[in-house]
């Protein structure tokens, strides 16, 4: 009985070194492909962040600069300007 119980534990090893092996090379293909996954999210967030600043930014820019040109034609229209008074008096 001891030594059938020694050989099939043998092969039951071997067996299971086998099994070992094909779960670590699994295992580091799903590393490999979950490494490209989370560094191709991380691509996109950073994009996604990136336009969204740029975005935000052009509308605040936008906003003061279209109150800084009505500011401009509000003073020109009222002739306090320095363009506006030297084309008044040519």
């Amino acid at each position: 009985m001891g030594i059938t119980s020694g050989v099939g534990h043998f092969f039951q090893s071997i067996i299971e070194v086998i099994q070992g092996i094909f779960a670590a090379i699994f295992n580091a293909f799903a590393l490999v492909l979950h490494t490209i996954a989370d560094a191709g999210k991380g691509v996109v967030h950073f994009v996604e962040g990136t336009l969204g600043f740029a975005i935000h930014n052009f509308f605040i820019l936008g906003t003061i600069a279209a109150g800084i040109l009505g500011y401009l034609y509000y003073q020109q229209r009222q002739g306090s300007t320095t363009a506006s008074r030297t084309l008044k008096n040519k």
